[in-house]
């Protein structure tokens, strides 16, 4: 008999299947889109370049934590994320612009599971986003009239 069989799922829905399933990515919300998200070693033409990859999460993080000198709880408070998952994206951004700097590779800026603060209605209480379905947020429990997107 298989987990289909028995109507075991995980929290989307979806049939175990004797493997455990991973956790959704949480969207880390960030406070502007970069201006600029390119960027080259001087008199090397890009075609011969080689490029590194950061996402705008990422480049976020850098910004609160290194630009701005935010602890690693601050930056993950702003960014509705755990303080790991700052450690983690800040060892990846530092890494990759080492890589590039080292290397002299050019840097691109794209890509990422983010959304902008302020694009979406919050709950009053924790802050995080309320979806249009839910009658009320899906992270701290706390009901609400149901909420939508004007």
């Amino acid at each position: 008999m298989t987990d289909a069989d028995l109507g075991i799922k995980n929290h989307l829905g979806q049939y175990l299947n004797g493997q455990a399933m991973p956790r959704p990515r949480k969207c880390r919300w960030i406070e502007r889109i970069p201006g600029i998200t390119f960027f080259k070693p001087q008199g090397i033409p890009l075609k011969v370049l080689e490029q590194t990859v950061i996402t705008v999460d990422e480049l976020e993080a850098v910004r609160l934590a290194d630009y701005l000198g935010l602890s690693h709880e601050e930056t993950a408070r702003q960014m509705q994320v755990s303080r790991p998952t700052v450690t983690r994206m800040l060892a990846r951004a530092r890494r990759n612009i080492a890589e590039a700097l080292v290397n002299g590779k050019a840097i691109r800026i794209e890509g990422g599971d983010y959304r902008l603060a302020g694009d979406e209605p919050g709950c009053p209480c924790c802050g995080r986003g309320l979806q249009e379905q839910e009658a009320g947020c899906r992270d701290c429990g706390r009901q609400e009239e149901k909420v939508t997107e004007p």
